[in-house]
């Protein structure tokens, strides 16, 4: 490229500050480098931009923006809980999410791994966020996937945005790409790498935006901070963001199943000073876990069918534990695992207790090896209640292990609302069923 005019950016730390209890997002941009050293060590040092440049597929490039800052405020307040198959965004079913998160990891060089981490980490593509009347003008509603990519010595967080867009494809700007592609099909793709620098640390950005002749906008996002070694080439990552199954137009394939969501470990482990990160379960620790509730499911006689493989362990939401939710086929009847570590051998509640008089009774027993199983059952009278009035009915047991290891296994059953005072109440899985997965032979975790 060749050399001209180079204007430094200093952007305040809080270009984008999110709050998440408030739903309230603030961006600002601050060009003047000398003053804002001046005033705050809190700031931001982005890679200088040069002009006049060529830029490889652009005939002609605008310059950067000018050195005049603007600050740009907006929030919003509430919004719905996001779900799939939202009728304001047809665009993104279950079924559709799905479809895109396995074709993302389709997309991705054999020698790609990504990290172990909770569904939602794991590239799996999220609802629209549903700002309803709160969205800021110019707000563009999008579905993300996001997670840790390794490969050999490196690694970096990725992110995969995709949103149907009116914007078109933008004119070339200096320093917002480094080469443009123009696809036969149509599709035009900017590829970009970048850096910043706070406190003397530098963080390095590659991404790849892809403009879809349906008005699909894809940009596929690589952040590393150890190095400036990426897992994906530019050009790699530049595939990923033209998957065609990513284009909002493209209807899933028949039978697409929804995405996995996240599951979430029993709350022993929340009480307990060991609780760990996801960074502590080790693969070979979590096959063997899954290989334990394989073989004690198997032994059961006449286990019911259930929608996917006992042994489907991943990890949870938080902490070094890992769960799994399970239905069983044709059945309103639910099942969660989770398996656990640091949990301390628990006791028996006093029944004249007056906090014991609340809730489900809990029955205690310990087995020849030290273990302690709880078990209890909800009736109708202490049921939970959703709240759209469903009723749901909870069977459970949970086994903790002398060495802290606590497999918790819980069954549900959801109460036909169409039907009024049932003469009989479905059940959950038996205390049998249950027993016999909760005291899977998992000597220790993780």
């Amino acid at each position: 490229m060749p050399r001209g005019r180079r204007q430094d950016f200093i952007v305040d730390v809080s270009v984008i500050v999110t709050v998440v209890a408030l739903g309230v997002v603030a961006s600002g941009l601050l060009r003047s480098p000398e003053s804002a050293v001046a005033e705050s060590d809190s700031l931001v040092v982005s890679e200088p931009i040069e002009y006049p440049v060529d830029i490889p597929g652009c005939s002609e490039v605008e310059p950067p923006p000018s050195d005049d800052g603007e600050l740009v405020m907006s929030s919003s307040i509430g919004g719905e809980t996001p779900s799939y198959d939202n009728p304001d965004y047809p665009w993104l079913t279950s079924g559709k999410a799905g479809a895109m998160s396995a074709a993302v990891l389709a997309a991705l060089p054999a020698d790609v791994t990504v990290e172990l981490a909770a569904p939602s980490q794991s590239l799996t593509f999220q609802p629209v966020d549903d700002l309803g009347g709160a969205a800021p003008e110019g707000f563009e509603p999008s579905t993300s996937a996001t997670g840790t990519l390794a490969r050999a010595d490196s690694s970096a967080y990725a992110s995969v945005d995709v949103r149907p867009s009116e914007t078109g494809v933008p004119a070339c700007v200096a320093g917002a790409l480094d080469a443009r592609t123009s696809n036969s099909d149509g599709t035009v793709v900017d590829t970009n790498d970048n850096w910043y620098e706070y406190g003397g640390k530098r963080t390095h950005f590659r991404t790849a935006t892809a403009y879809h002749p349906d008005g699909t906008q894809v940009t596929a996002n690589l952040t590393a901070t150890e190095s400036a070694e990426f897992p994906l080439e530019a050009q790699e990552l530049a595939r990923i963001a033209t998957v065609q199954d990513l284009r909002v137009t493209m209807p899933a394939p028949a039978g697409s199943a929804a995405p996995r969501q996240d599951c979430y470990v029993s709350s022993g482990e929340f009480m307990s000073d060991e609780t760990g990160t996801v960074a502590d379960i080790q693969p070979e620790s979590l096959a063997a876990a899954n290989d334990a509730l394989t073989a004690a499911w198997q032994a059961i006689s006449n286990a019911p069918a259930v929608d996917r493989p006992i042994g489907s362990l991943v990890p949870g939401s938080y902490g070094s534990g890992v769960c799994t939710d399970l239905q069983v086929i044709g059945t309103r009847v639910g099942l969660n695992i989770s398996v656990s570590g640091g949990a301390e051998l628990p006791v028996p509640l006093d029944p004249y207790d007056p906090e014991s008089a609340y809730g489900p009774v809990i029955e205690t027993r310990t087995l020849p090896d030290g273990s302690v199983v709880e078990s209890y059952d909800t009736d109708i009278s202490n049921s939970f209640v959703s709240e759209d009035g469903t009723t749901q009915l909870t069977r459970s047991v949970t086994v903790t292990r002398p060495s802290g290891v606590q497999v918790s296994v819980r069954s549900t059953v959801d109460l036909d609302p169409t039907q009024y005072a049932p003469l009989v109440l479905p059940e959950p899985l038996s205390f049998e069923v249950l027993d016999a997965v909760a005291q899977a032979p998992i000597a220790q975790w993780p």
